[in-house]
């Protein structure tokens, strides 16, 4: 019979060290996420920031930024039709020469506001006076490569940003070797558990061993499905970012725009401005009909003439739809720019979901959290009971590192 615990403890010998840092790191950007949602944080707090970016697709893409989760639904009684195409009249007057390349409706100071993007200028105005608004006005851009707070800075160690091009591999080294402890201790557990009903003790949880092994096993058990779902959407998003890596290395063509930072829009007309008014605001209404609007914007993105609406919910939802034929689109559409991802761009996003625990709101997020620290636990008595058992060996003559 395999022996299960010879392989478990060639694990631990040989990555217990990066399977510590991974825990510590990991568990240092989940506290810093609770810290900013328990305290409701300002928007304005760095890892609130951080928190709030990118969750809708990379910056060329995405549409909701921090301000937007709390600022307040445009007015209800407002025509957005008529105020869309007074949005873009103030943008064109502007710059009569430049191309429309978005037009969007949002609130700035408690009046509604347009902002409008003509060739490469964004601009913001007052919609009801036609006066040019400051650049605050304006959503603001994505954060900087050299953003800094505390969840940016575990991230970086937990993503080993330091290593360059070679980053990410370590995270996939950790993914699968989390993997086959748990294999590896799962199927040992089961057996002495097999072992201990035949004589009578059927407890899930027992003692023996001493405090750190059993500590070390209760932790396993009663986190065994989180600490799971971690690991694979860990191990997962590493394969995502390592494909991503090497087909932005080796496989986009040369002269080819980054798909990270591109803008894949073109100009709109005056004449599709209605059309597509009317067609996301059926489509938004027709699945949301109760729900107010934040944000509308109409552009062009790969081709695709799309209505933007970040929806006054709970989570303030961005919801893309297709004005050509009312469907809501995904992150992962026909013709969109190959980002390299093995697993597609939109299971990215869920996938990092997932592994925060968001995707079932805060609840998940405990459960995430708690977990986190079963882990950074599980990797510490993990090489703490690997040493006691060496140095037992060790003392009687037995030096190997590695045994039955």
């Amino acid at each position: 019979m395999l022996n299960m615990m010879r392989w478990h403890r060639l694990v631990v010998l040989l990555t217990g060290l990066l399977l510590a840092w991974m825990a510590v790191t990991g568990t240092g950007i989940q506290v810093a996420d609770m810290r900013a949602l328990v305290t409701h944080a300002p928007e304005t707090d760095p890892d609130m920031l951080l928190l709030r970016q990118h969750h809708n697709g990379p910056p060329n893409y995405f549409v909701v930024t921090a301000p937007d989760y709390t600022a307040p639904a445009l007015p209800t009684g407002l025509d957005l039709q008529a105020a869309i195409q007074r949005a873009a009249q103030l943008g064109r007057a502007a710059a009569p020469e430049a191309g429309m390349r978005l037009v969007e409706l949002r609130k700035y100071d408690g009046k509604v506001s347009a902002h409008v993007q003509m060739n490469e200028r964004h601009m913001a105005f007052d919609l009801e006076s036609g006066a040019p608004l400051p650049d605050n006005a304006l959503p603001p851009a994505p954060l900087p490569g050299d953003f800094t707070s505390p969840r940016q800075e575990f991230k970086a160690l937990h993503r080993f940003n330091f290593m360059g091009r070679a980053a990410t591999v370590p995270d996939l080294i950790a993914g699968l070797a989390f993997l086959v402890l748990i294999v590896t201790g799962l199927i040992h557990y089961l057996r002495v558990f097999r072992q201990r009903r035949r004589i009578g003790k059927a407890g899930w949880f027992w003692r023996g061993g001493g405090l750190w092994r059993e500590l070390h096993r209760w932790a396993s058990i009663v986190s065994l499905v989180v600490i799971v779902s971690l690991s694979i959407t860990g191990t997962l998003l590493s394969i995502n970012s390592i494909g991503s890596a090497i087909y932005q290395q080796f496989y986009l063509p040369r002269g080819a725009p980054n798909p990270f930072i591109s803008d894949y829009s073109f100009p709109l007309s005056d004449s599709e401005l209605i059309p597509m008014t009317n067609a996301t605001l059926t489509a938004f209404r027709h699945t949301r009909p109760d729900s107010g609007i934040k944000v509308l914007r109409l552009r062009y993105f790969a081709g695709y003439a799309q209505g933007i609406v970040v929806a006054a919910d709970k989570g303030t939802t961005q919801l893309v739809y297709n004005t050509a034929t009312g469907a809501e689109m995904g992150l992962a559409e026909k013709g969109y720019p190959d980002m390299g991802f093995p697993f597609g761009w939109e299971w990215n996003q869920r996938l990092k979901r997932i592994h925060r625990g968001d995707i079932i709101g805060m609840s998940g997020r405990w459960l995430v959290t708690i977990s986190a620290f079963a882990v950074v636990y599980l990797a510490i008595s993990g090489l703490v009971l690997y040493y006691q058992a060496w140095r037992r060996r060790y003392r009687s003559g037995r030096r190997a590192l590695l045994w039955k």
